[in-house]
């Protein structure tokens, strides 16, 4: 049975980590409009297989409203999909730090989300699963 939940600790809240992930994260996937970006850690550090971060580009989007509600969709959506993630990371014995950049110029709704973040999620497990690349 999947836990469908999100909590704080899954959040990635520590500026160190933030920092280290954008200097040195190095595995990069795109479906378009999102850009996930993602940093294996390698000393274990929580209890969860993964902490995310969520941004929408302030230059894109001048409305706290609508970024706050894109933000609000894209957490839906890691909620709902993350145990495909956590599975992977689990049966490696791995935990990573990832950041979902929203790149999109414009506000979509939840019919044109939903494919591409069921595309975004197959990539990166497909990534994960790749030995070679790690």
């Amino acid at each position: 049975m999947h836990t469908y939940t999100f909590k704080k600790s899954e959040r990635l809240c520590s500026t160190i980590h933030i920092n280290k992930l954008f200097q040195k994260g190095n595995r990069v996937v795109t479906q378009f409009p999102f850009r996930v970006l993602w940093l294996e850690v390698n000393e274990p550090l929580w209890v969860y297989p993964a902490q995310v971060l969520i941004t929408v580009s302030k230059r894109n989007f001048k409305s706290g409203v609508v970024r706050n509600r894109i933000k609000r969709q894209i957490r839906e959506f890691y909620r709902l999909n993350k145990h495909l993630l956590y599975q992977v990371l689990q049966n490696r014995n791995q935990q990573i730090i990832l950041a979902i950049n929203y790149i999109g110029k414009s506000k979509m709704n939840h019919e044109e989300l939903k494919p591409a973040v069921d595309k975004l999620f197959q990539k990166c497990i497909q990534q994960l699963q790749t030995p070679d690349k790690l």
